[in-house]
């Protein structure tokens, strides 16, 4: 789609006031918003804010800097080297916990067949298990079955760690849609319980392992006489897998992270 530059392209924000400011005082994530003048370039917004709070506050360069996005490989070159020789040829989307101490990743099992006639249209989709593995030796700890195909589940397309190192969010292929998404599964490694979260892309979760924040799937709405695609931002809560959206209106979220402490 082609965008008219000469009608602008406002956030319509639920926070009940945006203002320039300097950081709020326990803000904890960072989002971009790109906004459409009615004369000139378009702009790149970043705002700040801190749940359950919807105040959103307008950031600068500084604000954004001081909340930098960081994070550091506790694993080794040869530990990483072992992990992915240990999946070769029967697992991907190897994924280490915050600490380094264990990966998981999808597996197939030949005691799970696939389904007949295949659902997917490939012929490399068919991953049927998680394992969970301790990285210094490579034993298996767990093995849990995947959710079944259906109306939340094609396959495997992401994997996640919770910082507690406790839960793992699972992203599955939504199946054919006019918008991409990953469709969200909560699974606690240690009961083996999964738990469906919702449909998404780019899920991050926070610092304390409490909450989720994605982009939901873009939607086609107006904006004066033409329709533009958006996305909003989502926060879910984990425990009540309750969500709570951050931006309504025609906004259109760009980037977004949770701030270091």
């Amino acid at each position: 789609m082609t965008y008219n530059l000469s009608i602008a392209f406002s956030l319509a924000l639920l926070f009940t006031q945006t203002a320039t400011s300097q950081v709020v005082p326990g803000s904890n994530l960072a989002f971009a918003i790109r906004v459409y003048q009615r004369v000139g370039a378009s702009r790149i917004d970043w705002m700040g804010i801190a749940p359950p709070s919807r105040q959103a506050v307008k950031w600068g360069d500084a604000e954004k800097s001081q909340c930098a996005a960081t994070q550091h490989s506790r694993v080794s070159a040869e530990t990483s080297a072992l992990a992915q020789s240990s999946i070769a040829g029967n697992g991907k989307l190897l994924a280490w916990s915050a600490d380094g101490r264990l990966f998981a990743y999808v597996a197939r099992d030949a005691t799970i067949p696939p389904p007949k006639p295949n659902p997917w249209g490939c012929t490399d989709c068919f991953y049927s298990v998680l394992k969970v593995v301790l990285a210094n030796d490579t034993k298996v700890l767990s093995t849990i079955p995947l959710p079944e195909f259906g109306d939340h589940w094609n396959y495997a397309t992401s994997i996640t760690w919770s910082p507690d190192s406790k839960t793992l969010l699972v992203g599955g292929e939504a199946g054919p849609s006019d918008s991409k998404y990953e469709d969200y599964w909560l699974l606690d490694w240690t009961t083996k319980k999964w738990r469906y979260a919702g449909g998404g892309n780019a899920a991050k979760w926070s610092p304390d392992s409490s909450q989720i924040l994605w982009v939901a799937a873009r939607t086609l709405e107006p904006l004066g006489k033409i329709h533009v695609w958006v996305v909003h931002l989502v926060l879910l809560d984990v425990q009540s897998l309750k969500q709570n959206v951050l931006t309504s209106g025609t906004s259109y979220v760009s980037d977004f992270y949770w701030c270091s402490k």
